[in-house]
């Protein structure tokens, strides 16, 4: 896994701080079970630093996470946003890259999963974001 941020991009990002930071919370999953067949969970808070239409970039802020958790490969993040118009969507993201920053954790997730309703939702707050960069 690459921990760095080259700019692979393969949809426009939108900044999304400040007034469009979005503060949310993550559930972490192992990437195996347990011979039980328990995966483990870790929440984790944080807030996002990008947003696009297929990914996020988003800092966990957590001092020590184990690297199994941000590999990508069967591991996953389920993401609670918190939209400015006070409602939350979920999102299922496998991480793709991250970086060990001061604050916490950079990663760069890509979307995998997603309800319809979030859907249109999370694109509805795209299209709104990208409005307000383009009156700036």
């Amino acid at each position: 896994m690459r921990s760095n941020f080259d700019d692979r991009r393969q949809s426009p990002r939108v900044e999304a701080n400040l007034q469009a930071r979005l503060d949310f919370s993550v559930l972490l999953r192992e990437a195996e079970s347990t011979s039980g067949g328990v995966q483990h969970l870790r929440a984790v808070a944080g807030h996002t630093v990008n947003v696009s239409d297929g990914g996020l970039a988003v800092v966990l802020h957590a001092q020590n996470i184990d690297e199994q958790y941000l590999t990508g490969g069967e591991g996953s993040m389920s993401i609670e946003l918190d939209l400015p118009n006070g409602l939350s969507i979920e999102i299922e993201a496998t991480p793709v890259r991250y970086e060990k920053r001061e604050e916490g954790y950079l990663i760069g997730a890509r979307i995998s999963e997603m309800s319809e309703r979030d859907r249109e939702l999370f694109d509805e707050y795209l299209r709104e974001l990208s409005k307000g960069k383009s009156a700036d």
